[in-house]
């Protein structure tokens, strides 16, 4: 995983480029900075629509976390309050998801679960005489 961050000054817009620093970028949190009366919506583009994640407000809610997953060249972010917004996240490592690498999970939890039943059996009973 590798930190991702950046600062919206008001009225301002930052696009995430493509090979920032991987395909999909985590968003987990915005915080304001240096707060100022009125409210500070986030907006974010994801290239067809517009949309409100947070109303952040000096004094009351200053900051907000998330987790929210965008991909990297068709998203944006836009700042339409009074004040900087600084955002943070991480980016995931390239191959998050692969089909492969969750048949492989898959096959290790059903082995590991095969072994605990086999360890919970118990002995075999005595015969009577």
């Amino acid at each position: 995983m590798t930190f991702w961050g950046c600062h919206i000054k008001p009225g301002d817009k930052f696009s995430v480029a493509a090979g920032t620093g991987g395909e999909v970028l985590h968003l987990s949190q915005a915080c304001l900075h240096e707060p100022k009366d009125g409210k500070n919506f986030l907006q974010v583009n994801d290239g067809k629509a517009t949309y409100a994640i947070a109303c952040l407000k000096k004094g009351k809610e200053e900051t907000a976390s998330f987790d929210l997953f965008f991909r990297t060249g068709s998203c944006s972010f836009l700042n339409t309050g009074s004040s900087e917004i600084h955002l943070t996240g991480y980016f995931e490592p390239d191959g998050m998801g692969d089909d492969e690498d969750e048949e492989e999970e898959e096959e290790d939890d059903d082995e590991e679960e095969e072994d605990e039943e086999e360890e919970m059996e118990p002995p075999p009973k005595k015969a009577k005489k």
